[in-house]
């Protein structure tokens, strides 16, 4: 292990770029073994005197010459990753010609090939593989663009801004002149080579632009591209109605792009997708799918003001645009669907990635101090709980306040690169709010904990409320300060109404609802004039990222399940209910007891389901039962072989005892509008689809017969795949010849055929690990693939019944896959390490096998610095 390799970067060393650069000009010259690059750049000493220093990696330097004048290597110092030139004047131009080679680029940063397509991605630091350069997001430029390359075989080619024309060259060749007329960092540069599928639309904004909007994909693919049109043109219109943001190019491009590390890429007016976040029709994909690709279109759309016209000063700063916009692709997936479902699935998606962070070795604040590797900065952290704390903003000042807070941000720093601190001003002071203490939030890590205790006298009618805050020492930091938290409240009668609230200590936002802040380790709020004993309803919509401990008396919690004004804490008591059931039954599978589950949740799952008044897609959350992930958070050893058998005893019983309902349900709703993407009909679908799997937990071979006919007879791919991964669980004779027919239909479709692999990869079969173990070495399985990684791989850690499995040697498996994905692919190498967070919660003998696996890892000395960090960690 180098020095390089351990060394950590530090949020306090931050300095401002002692150069500005003014302008540059790049020109790609694309061949089929190499590309030569020439990028000529104009420089204006801030700090004159300074020497200026550039990073650049795996770059073949061929001339590089200042104001005209060619650099011998004695002028200048070149390591592996940069290049300094020691004396320069005030205002220079350098002109740099290197040469690379994407065809053996497998990191997949900077200029790499996908199939026969060219293209980048340079955020966080992939621009330094294409050029030498300043490669920090606070500096920011306009750039111009040309591409040369082979007419016949890339007769697409694409870049940032505005198109200035194409020119032929007469020899097989053309170039293609592109002109981004705003600045912009380099992470947020992007180019498109090849020859695609396109199809075209255009979106006129309310100032009159006419905007020419197009999707690329792969010849044949590019009608599966309409629905993420239509999600776009959706997210132009929100943004314009929700925060008057309006786009200011006359081109905005999506690419969709097999290989891909992340999910998409915001490059200004050159969107890079994964294609499985854009290619979708009913037969290739799912409801989920529809529903992912219309949230992630979105929010690479508003990155187009959150993240690109203003931007961060450093990599720190990560969650500025990250957590905003993730922030404001919930909100706009809220008003296209269901805004308590939408809450719902943010919160589960919270909860299980971001709380386990939290909770883990790798925990860190929303603002990062340190790292050693830029690249470990994406994470749920920055992203997810980023936005919870940009929600928290909004609940304080309300939805008028947060837009005046918005405009002001934009007032002040459009064209900018900032920090949290200067967004938080921008939000609080038009709105006269003090969040001195609240930006706490952005620099200490951790979840906190807030205990509630509570009291009523009927004497006098008041109820009192006490809660206290408590933090545990995370890694990093061992001593906290009180959080500023915001609490939505409600206090319901014995009739499920809302009793008036009168205290002190209550706060009404701009959009009238109610709240209390706490500020101090230990508050008690005094309630007036409540007329009987109240049922509380706290931390309504999760509106704060707080893990509640709260002794609830059992028949409030049925109360809130059944009554709550709140449809979020109505699906919340319902998981408090059942975390508790689970608890129960893990300690009865434990002592070897017989595993009794509470009649009362049975009924009160019954109510749910016979309440006409409730949507089909809110009934189907309320059947979500709590996941291993969140048991494993409640638990204090991470049982698989436990929580599998308690899960298998909840939905038995639940299955029991409603299966005509269930079977009622399926019949009622299958096969209605298969082709139909209404979310409503959306919520039908997943209904439907959650009663037949409560039904296979019967041993009856006739309702596995109707797993079968579904997957046979299925007009759409929701109900295929469910029909497939039931299947996969399953004893069933038909099994493989399912297996074997969705391969031979999709075997030539990626995008479609990952979901073969993860419905393998979550199997509950006793052979799973050794069906996952030989997938690897399947033809269609390629392991420089980062989709195909993911479905498999990354799925099979999340199987916890048999990853977690003593009888499987999973985790040496995992450190083998880690190691050679390693050497070709860090980032996704390091997403896979994610797995052992758990390890402090394992038994003993599986913590041994983990922590000896882990370490074998960490000994590698090739091993990257992206899974170094993560993994030391969990040492």
């Amino acid at each position: 292990m180098t020095t390089k390799q351990s060394q950590k970067i530090y949020l306090k060393d931050y300095t401002k770029p002692d150069f500005e650069v003014e302008s540059v000009v790049l020109n790609f010259d694309l061949h089929e073994d190499f590309c030569r690059v020439v990028a000529t750049s104009k420089f204006k000493a801030v700090n004159p005197g300074k020497p200026l220093h550039l990073e650049g990696v795996d770059l073949e330097l061929l001339s590089l010459s200042l104001n005209g004048e060619a650099l011998s290597p004695s002028q200048y110092t070149k390591t592996d990753d940069s290049l300094e030139i020691a004396k320069v004047p005030a205002i220079f131009e350098l002109k740099i010609e290197t040469k690379i080679f994407p065809q053996k680029n497998t990191s997949l940063e900077g200029l790499y090939r996908s199939n026969e397509t060219f293209c980048t991605q340079c955020e966080a630091q992939g621009f330094r593989k294409i050029t030498y350069f300043m490669d920090r997001p606070d500096v920011m430029t306009k750039y111009a663009v040309t591409i040369e390359a082979d007419k016949k075989k890339y007769p697409v080619l694409l870049s940032n801004g505005d198109r200035v024309k194409i020119e032929d060259l007469g020899n097989g060749r053309h170039k293609a002149y592109w002109n981004d007329p705003h600045k912009k960092p380099c992470y947020l540069f992007a180019l498109v080579a090849g020859d695609l599928g396109v199809i075209r639309d255009e979106f006129t904004t309310k100032s009159g632009r006419k905007v020419n909007l197009e999707v690329y994909a792969a010849h044949g693919k590019q009608e599966r591209c309409w629905h993420a049109m239509e999600s776009l043109k959706k997210s132009m219109k929100w943004d314009e109605d929700t925060f008057g943001l309006q786009y200011d190019l006359n081109d905005y491009m999506i690419v969709a792009i097999d290989d891909f590390n992340a999910g998409a890429m915001e490059n200004k007016g050159l969107n890079i997708f994964n294609s499985r976040l854009v290619l979708a029709d009913s037969h290739s994909a799912t409801d989920t799918d529809f529903h992912a690709i219309e949230s992630v279109v979105a929010h690479e759309y508003f990155h187009n003001w959150t993240g690109n016209r203003v931007t961060v000063s450093n990599w720190f700063q990560l969650s500025l645009k990250e957590g905003l916009t993730v922030f404001r692709d919930q909100e706009f997936s809220g008003d296209m669907n269901s805004r308590s479902v939408q809450r719902i699935l943010d919160v589960d998606s919270l909860r299980e990635r971001q709380f386990t962070e939290d909770a883990g070795p790798n925990s860190h604040p929303v603002r990062p101090e340190s790292c050693m590797s830029v690249d470990n900065f994406f994470t749920a952290t920055i992203y997810e709980k980023g936005a919870e704390v940009i929600r928290m903003m909004q609940t304080m000042v309300g939805r008028k306040g947060f837009r005046k807070g918005m405009d002001e941000y934009f007032k002040r720093h459009d064209g900018q690169a900032v920090t949290t601190e200067d967004f938080a001003a921008a939000i609080s002071e038009p709105n006269g709010k003090d969040f001195t203490q609240f930006r706490r939030w952005y620099s200490q890590a951790g979840t906190p904990e807030v205990i509630v205790s509570e009291d009523y006298n009927p004497h006098n009618k008041e109820y009192h409320l006490t809660l206290a805050q408590k933090y545990h020492p995370t890694p990093g930091y061992p001593e906290k300060k009180a959080f500023h938290i915001p609490l939505l409240i409600g206090l319901l009668d014995s009739q499920g109404k809302e009793i008036e609230l009168h205290s002190e200590k209550i706060v009404r936002n701009s959009d009238g609802q109610t709240l209390i802040e706490l500020r101090e380790d230990l508050e008690t709020y005094v309630f007036r004039l409540v007329p009987e004993r109240p049922v509380l309803s706290i931390l309504r919509d999760l509106s704060a990222p707080v893990n509640l401990k709260w002794d609830a008396r059992l028949e409030d919690l049925y109360f809130l399940m059944e009554k709550d004004t709140d449809e979020f804490n109505r699906r919340e008591s319902a998981q408090k209910i059942a975390l508790r059931l689970f608890s129960d039954l893990i300690k009865a599978h434990q002592s070897k007891s017989p595993l009794k589950v509470d009649e009362k949740f049975v009924k009160a799952i019954g109510k749910i389901l016979a309440d006409e008044k409730l949507s089909p897609a809110f009934k189907a959350q309320m059947l979500q039962l709590p996941s291993d992930i969140l048991l494993a958070q409640q638990e204090d050893v991470l049982d698989a072989p436990a929580f599998f058998a308690a899960r298998k005893a909840l939905r038995r019983a639940l299955a029991a005892a409603h299966k005509d309902t269930f079977a009622k349900i399926y019949n009622q709703y299958h096969d209605v509008e298969p082709l139909s993407r209404d979310p409503k009909v959306f919520g039908h679908r997943l209904l439907k689809n959650i009663a037949l799997s409560f039904l296979q937990e019967l041993d009856d071979t006739s309702l596995t017969e109707i797993v079968v006919q579904q997957y046979q007879t299925a007009k759409n791919m929701t109900d295929q795949l469910v029909a497939l991964e039931l299947l996969c669980s399953s004893g069933s004779s038909y099994r493989p010849k399912a297996l074997e027919d969705f391969h031979q239909k999709w075997h030539n479709d990626s995008v479609v055929l990952n979901k073969w692999f993860t419905a393998q990869a979550f199997s509950s079969r006793k052979d799973t690990f050794e069906t996952v173990k030989n997938l690897t070495q399947h033809p269609s399985f390629n392991i420089n693939n980062p989709n195909n990684v993911y479905a498999l791989l990354r799925s099979f850690t999340q199987n916890y019944e048999i990853f977690h499995s003593p009888e499987y040697p999973a985790y040496e498996f995992l450190a083998d896959m880690i190691l050679k994905i390693d050497e070709k692919n860090p980032q996704v190498a390091a997403r896979l390490c994610a797995a052992f967070n758990f390890v402090k919660k394992l038994p003993h003998e599986m913590k041994e096998r983990a922590l000896t696996q882990i370490r074998r890892v960490v000994a590698s000395e090739k091993l990257s610095k992206n899974s170094r960090e993560l993994l030391q960690s969990a040492l």
